[in-house]
């Protein structure tokens, strides 16, 4: 009896052995064409569709300018400005949030709706999602909301990749903000674990609230399909500025050709302020030779980060900057957001895209340029008081002598930076 029993054994054994080697079988396999098709469709997305995508040129125009750098001030500044409206109300934000900050501006919102303001909410279909219970509510009071960037198929994961950064908002045509601040509570520093939030904004007095308005109403045709371009109301005479500044949309590229063409041109000094630091090879060539000339190298970023990926994958391109000579600093006092260059102390970058790759060849961003030597001047001015009062410098010694997990974090995320 205990024979036969243990005779028997030896089949059940085998296959129980042979179904474990199948399911580890099947699970390899899904491990491996998984990742290979998501591959697949994201870069044959990016060869059909990428090309579609326009070419755009700078407009330039002139402005006065007001610079914001405190998520307080500009949101109450903002509000005054919804407050007064008249005729309508264009928002667009990578990221609105319903919490007691964005509530706060959608009964804002509601309320000018109801006094006969048109007014239009342009959200990224991804950060967006908690927006989409309370459409129903904001329709019902008059606030049109719509969401950009709608994933589609095929190439769904291309189309996942490809996110409207561009945060603009237009008040009457007359009067226009662009910059990194999105509305959520994060942006006014009210997330502990991150602390103060440092980030710039431009508020336009002049003839680039043209330029902002025109990219409002195209991405609002793509998300919607109404096309309100040719309506002149949108568009009234607006007083000329003394300050010239020059704006560029982009969709996934040419901006890496910009900040090519701003950044070699530098004979003395480059500073460089952003959330992420992930440059094109483009853009490590120009840092490389320029430091070989000479050229002062300044870079800041934050010493949080918000991304698992992006800063481990970042010392892979500051490590040979700095031991070309590059100054590093991390930001300690808050989560530091801000997206600016200057070059030379003459020319100043403040927009929505990163410098990283993800903003390079991936996301819809606006991009301003300026020599305006009153806005650079307070640039500069904040941006030396948060290096010298707000960071810590990080040397070549500190880059090497991480811990080995952490270079192998470094390595391992470096190869993902097409996407970071």
């Amino acid at each position: 009896m205990n024979k036969t029993i243990i005779m028997q054994a030896y089949p059940i054994g085998g296959h129980v052995m042979h179904l474990v080697f199948n399911t580890l079988f099947i699970i390899l396999a899904l491990a491996i064409l998984i990742p290979v098709a998501i591959l697949v469709d994201i870069f044959s997305g990016q060869k059909a569709k990428h090309p579609l995508n326009p070419d755009r040129k700078p407009v330039a125009g002139f402005n006065h300018f007001r610079y914001f750098t405190n998520g307080h001030e500009l949101f109450e500044d903002m509000k005054q400005s919804i407050s007064h409206a008249r005729h309508h109300i264009h928002l667009s934000f990578f990221i609105f949030t319903a919490d007691e900050i964005g509530n706060e501006w959608l009964q804002l919102l509601k309320k000018k709706a109801g006094e006969g303001v048109e007014v239009r909410l342009l959200v990224d279909s991804l950060t967006g999602l908690g927006l989409r219970k309370k459409r129903a509510e904001l329709a019902k009071a008059g606030v049109k909301l719509a969401f950009s960037g709608k994933v589609t198929f095929p190439f769904t994961f291309y189309y996942l990749n490809r996110r409207n950064h561009r945060k603009i908002m237009v008040i009457d045509g007359e009067i226009g903000y662009f910059g990194g601040f999105n509305v959520s509570r994060d942006y006014i520093g009210r997330r502990p674990e991150r602390g103060a939030w440092h980030d710039n904004h431009i508020k336009l007095l002049g003839e680039s609230v043209h330029e902002l308005q025109r990219q409002f109403l195209e991405d609002w045709k793509t998300a919607t399909k109404s096309d309100l371009m040719n309506n002149e109301t949108y568009f009234p005479t607006v007083e000329k500025g003394p300050s010239q500044l020059t704006l560029i949309a982009t969709d996934g590229k040419q901006i890496e050709d910009y900040f090519v063409e701003k950044l070699s041109s530098a004979k003395v000094s480059i500073v460089i302020g952003s959330p992420y630091f992930v440059p094109s090879k483009k853009l490590m060539d120009v840092l490389m030779d320029r430091l070989s000339c000479g050229i002062k190298l300044t870079i800041l970023l934050p010493k949080k980060k918000d991304h698992i990926l992006v800063q481990p994958a970042s010392f892979l391109y500051l490590k040979p900057l700095v031991q070309k000579g590059a100054r590093l600093f991390h930001f300690y006092q808050g989560f530091y957001h801000s997206k600016i260059f200057v070059v030379d102390r003459k020319l100043c970058y403040i927009g929505t895209a990163n410098f990283d790759q993800r903003s390079l060849f991936w996301n819809d961003e606006l991009s301003g340029f300026t020599d305006d030597p009153v806005l650079i001047r307070h640039a500069l001015q904040k941006l030396e008081k948060e290096i010298e009062n707000l960071s810590m410098p990080v040397t070549l010694d500190q880059i090497e002598n991480r811990s080995p997990l952490d270079k192998l974090k470094s390595l391992c995320c470096g190869w993902f930076s097409f996407f970071l």
